[in-house]
């Protein structure tokens, strides 16, 4: 029997529950489209592990010859003569130079950086916090070749002093000697600027990572009767050592790849030296900069050699970093303390004096505290400890224990104030620097900067003349910036879109964090060196430098930041989004377009804005293949382009005072446009805040 309220088959024949033919074709238009989409970041993401691949080739290609052509080692040589014949030359000289400036720079800022850390973090009023950290980070914000104008026009004229000092304290190690010549452009020199380039870069990491310090672990090293400074020694310290120790290792990376800064700080002798504080010195990436313009085909191979070392090095240590931080979450994850509700209490308790029952305990010569409570006190680092007894013993090193909660003796309280006193004093230091660029920029580069400034150009201005302007390096910089935006936003972002949702662990996956990792820590100097190696030296396209030449090397360099920014976005976005998308039958790539990546946009912009400011300030690739120009190029394609980084530089190279007065108007001019960068980003954060 047939059921009299069935359908009756449709025209044509189609069954009454298929769909029918537009319905079919557009199910079949969504599944092609998401194929397409998928196939093009996981595209992204594979060439983000072909630029890897090419960087590493092309600069091995370039350097065979060179090496091939050396009549010494190339690693353990001192000399450096690669255009001379026979050719002799070695990298030894220079990477003995780069070590001892990182070196220099590891002493002197990675103390300050922790002392800041611990200040804006445990010290400082709470409501300041932000605040503080942000004025920190301005550092970061400063270019390198402000960096190098400031240590060469402001530093080493005080240099004499200091090396002076510090030859009458230390002379007794020869490498502390000092000669007595004026204004020595020396290491030392060297070092301070690097130790103030990577200040905040540990400072700002250390920091993060003592906020972290949960706060059970601080409640009971105050249970415990610890002072403040105490409380950091037992809680915060040991929880964020590894934290600490990988932004240690970052701060390296950096000091090892930095380039114009030290260019213009350093006295490039090349002779080896073992007296620091006199004037001499150079490193891989000082060197490159420096020799490549005036070197030949040999020349040229050599640096580009060196240049790998260097890349090489900084793989090593940024990898030895993110290993450091692998180990310690994998540490972190096997250690599951799961906390009663007695343990809970005790953690809270704040006791000033015992109670009774703990000084009856203690008349009947029992334990002064109940052992539950006295083992919950002891998870001060958020391990348990092997026994309570060890970690009675480690705080009756500071001169308490149980017995002496709420009894604070004056060499505690000394102690305290000591302790308050360094970091306070590390802070302080942190600001000095950045005080000293701010003031002097202002105050020098407003001699000269102003509408004029701003709307001429160098053409025909010779460089001990004043007047002229910077309108043609801002607007080089510009078109550079906004063309490496180009190539680098669209690719980062898909490729942060596969990262999180379409890749399933596999070897892809593996090999684009790798490579991401990597990128992040490349050295701007190599990044020059790829470009010229492969666009110039074996394409052969624009001899001379172009402006999109130097818009490849900064679009390397922004790669890894928006991928990483990108990525850590799109993982905050519910993925209740993303259900509801699917129940309503919206497709996965128009879930992603349509929801996702709006949901995530101020996050992306954020990241993409900050990406910007930190290649608008890059110097060193841009040296390296955009040419030499005083004139307006409005066409990035064709022939030498300026650059307002490279305007800082050649001015000051120059050594005139009316060029310097011109250097100091160009790094007031870059700030000004990396500030207006950062604040458009967080403006653009704040607007579109959820619940605003």
């Amino acid at each position: 029997m047939t059921d009299p309220t069935a359908a009756a088959p449709q025209p044509g024949g189609r069954p009454p529950d298929q769909p029918d033919s537009a319905a079919w074709h557009e199910a079949g238009a969504h599944r092609r489209a998401d194929r397409t989409f998928a196939g093009a970041t996981r595209a992204s993401a594979i060439a983000v592990v072909l630029l890897m691949v090419l960087i590493v080739v092309f600069l091995i290609s370039q350097a065979v010859h060179a090496i091939s052509v050396n009549t010494v080692n190339w690693l353990t040589s001192f000399a450096w003569a690669p255009d001379a014949t026979p050719s002799q030359w070695g990298i030894a000289l220079v990477a003995w130079g780069t070590l001892v400036t990182s070196l220099f720079a590891l002493v002197m800022g990675v103390p300050v950086a922790i002392g800041t850390a611990l200040f804006i973090t445990r010290y400082a009023p709470r409501r300041l916090t932000h605040v503080l950290g942000y004025i920190v980070d301005l550092l970061a914000a400063v270019p390198s070749v402000v960096y190098g104008l400031w240590g060469l026009l402001f530093l080493v004229p005080h240099m004499t002093g200091v090396s002076q000092v510090v030859s009458s304290v230390l002379g007794w190690i020869p490498i502390f000697a000092y000669s007595g010549a004026p204004n020595p452009q020396s290491c030392f020199a060297a070092g301070i600027v690097l130790a103030i380039m990577i200040l905040p870069i540990v400072a700002a990491i250390s920091r993060e990572v003592f906020l972290q310090t949960p706060q059970e672990h601080i409640e009971a090293a105050q249970a415990l009767g610890a002072t403040r400074w105490e409380t950091v020694r037992l809680a915060v310290l040991p929880y964020g050592r590894s934290g600490v120790i990988s932004a240690v290792v970052l701060g390296f990376g950096r000091a090892l790849g930095e380039t114009i800064a030290v260019a213009l700080v350093l006295a490039t002798i090349p002779t080896f030296f073992t007296r620091f504080l006199d004037p001499g010195g150079n490193t891989i990436a000082a060197n490159i900069a420096t020799q490549f313009k005036d070197a030949l085909s040999v020349g040229r191979g050599a640096l580009i050699a060196s240049g790998l070392v260097l890349f090489v090095m900084t793989l090593i240590v940024n990898y030895l970093a993110r290993w450091i931080v692998r180990r310690s979450a994998l540490a972190g994850s096997q250690v599951k303390v799961e906390p009663t509700a007695a343990t809970m209490s005790a953690i809270s308790t704040r006791t000033a004096e015992p109670d009774a029952e703990a000084i009856a305990r203690g008349e009947r010569g029992e334990p002064s505290e109940h052992p539950e409570v006295r083992d919950a006190r002891a998870r001060v680092h958020g391990v348990e400890f092997a026994d309570v007894e060890r970690a009675r013993a480690r705080l009756a090193a500071t001169g308490h224990g149980a017995e002496g909660i709420g009894r604070i003796s004056l060499g505690r309280r000394l102690r305290a104030a000591d302790a308050a006193l360094w970091v306070t004093l590390a802070f302080v230091i942190a600001l000095l620097p950045l005080a000293s660029i701010l003031i002097m920029v202002v105050v020098r580069g407003s001699k000269v900067f102003g509408i004029a400034f701003l709307t001429h150009s160098l053409f025909g201005v010779y460089p001990l003349v004043p007047g002229g302007g910077a309108y043609y390096a801002i607007l080089g910089t510009l078109e550079q910036v906004a063309l490496a935006s180009v190539l680098a936003v669209p690719l980062g972002v898909l490729t942060a879109i596969y990262l999180v949702e379409y890749s399933r662990g596999g070897v892809l996956r593996t090999a684009v964090n790798f490579v991401v990792d990597v990128l992040t820590g490349l050295p701007s100097v190599v990044s020059g060196l790829f470009i010229l190696s492969l666009w110039i030296l074996t394409l052969r396209i624009e001899p001379t430098g172009s402006g999109f030449a130097g818009s490849l090397a900064l679009a390397i360099l922004m790669i890894p930041i928006v991928v990483r920014s990108t990525e850590e976005m799109l993982k905050l976005v519910p993925k209740s989004l993303h259900e509801a998308a699917y129940a309503l039958g919206v497709p996965k790539w128009r879930t992603l377009v349509k929801v996702v990546v709006p949901t995530a946009l101020p996050g992306i912009v954020t990241g993409v804005m900050l990406a910007v400011a930190r290649v608008f300030g890059e110097t060193a690739p841009v040296l390296l293949v955009v040419g030499f120009t005083n004139s307006v190029n409005d066409n990035p394609f064709a022939g030498p382009q300026g650059s307002l980084p490279v305007f800082v530089y050649t001015q000051v190279t120059s050594a005139y005072p009316a060029a310097i007065d011109r250097a100091w108007a160009g790094a007031l001019t870059l700030i000004l446009l990396i500030m207006i960068l950062n604040l458009l980003a967080r403006l653009f954060a704040w607007w579109k805040k959820p619940g605003r």
